[in-house]
């Protein structure tokens, strides 16, 4: 049982990789399981005491690969505007950014031991929000937009915070241990 939730997130590395192949009908139907089994993977793996930083970075990866993916096609498929994809990225970006400053300047740990953060979660469910209202109600996206991006942007800054006072922390016990 403890396989279950890494399962879920790995379904959703499939639905992200046949999302461009898939029939304009069945769209809604992928970002909602999607969506569903993002949910469930946390919630089992919470539940039943199974949450592991591997699963958790199974978990990102497969949201931000879904999420990225599906943004593309629909962009490609003219629903809405490709310039709009860094602002609902916003968040994806900075962690991404951070992610790759922390292995380069030998910090992984500091980055390691970011926990998953409520405008993290919020800024997943505005992506998700986003997809479906430009799936189902394609002359609604500027409202579906203003949101998502909104969250992203808090999530950005919130994880933003977080990192550098992770590395702000583990400067200052360099210091401590150096005297």
């Amino acid at each position: 049982m403890k396989f279950v939730p890494n399962i879920l997130s790995t379904l959703r590395l499939f639905l992200a990789f046949i999302f461009p192949f898939t029939p304009e009908w069945m769209w809604i139907w992928l970002i909602v399981g999607s969506g569903c089994s993002d949910f469930l993977d946390g919630w089992i793996a919470r539940k039943w005491q199974v949450q592991s930083w591997q699963g958790g970075l199974l978990d990102a990866v497969a949201d931000k690969s879904f999420v990225f993916i599906v943004l593309i096609t629909l962009a490609g498929a003219n629903k809405f505007s490709p310039w709009w994809i860094p602002a609902l990225i916003s968040r994806d970006l900075t962690v991404g950014f951070a992610a790759l400053y922390a292995s380069f300047c030998r910090l992984w740990e500091s980055f390691r031991k970011m926990d998953a953060r409520w405008s993290g979660k919020l800024a997943t469910g505005g992506q998700f929000f986003f997809l479906i209202v430009i799936v189902l109600f394609p002359e609604l996206p500027r409202a579906a937009l203003y949101i998502t991006v909104f969250l992203s942007f808090v999530a950005s800054c919130d994880y933003g915070i977080l990192f550098f006072k992770a590395l702000r922390k583990r400067a200052e016990a360099r210091r401590h241990t150096t005297r």
